[in-house]
């Protein structure tokens, strides 16, 4: 199971936009010897699924190659030690306004 987490180090940004983690994991079912099914579980903010519909055709036009979830030597973030880091529950986030943000920002229609 894992949550978002806060780092002094590491701040909200304006050029960076951070869907929040409110717990996910995963879910393992046994299918025989051989076989299971693996399912990752997400609880997130209600209006990243409105987003991540228009992922696949935004990303063919911003970087396609770069995927460090796929290629974690693409990664460019730093190791963190985890005794760095406090969760971050869902009722003390901060409240970041991302309009401003260009071409990631939804169309007010759709962020209903």
């Amino acid at each position: 199971m894992n949550y978002s987490v806060k780092h002094d180090k590491y701040p909200p940004k304006q050029d960076v936009v951070r869907a929040v983690s409110i717990q996910t994991g995963y879910l393992i079912q046994f299918q025989g010897p051989n076989n299971c099914i693996l399912t990752y579980l997400a609880q997130t903010m209600k209006k990243i699924h409105k987003a991540c519909l228009k992922y696949p055709e935004w990303k063919k036009g911003h970087n396609p190659g770069f995927k460090p979830w796929v290629y974690p030597d693409q990664s460019t973030l730093p190791r963190i030690p985890l005794s760095e880091l406090s969760i971050q529950h869902a009722e003390s986030l901060e409240n970041i306004d991302e309009s401003s943000l260009g071409d990631i920002q939804l169309e007010r229609e759709d962020s209903d």
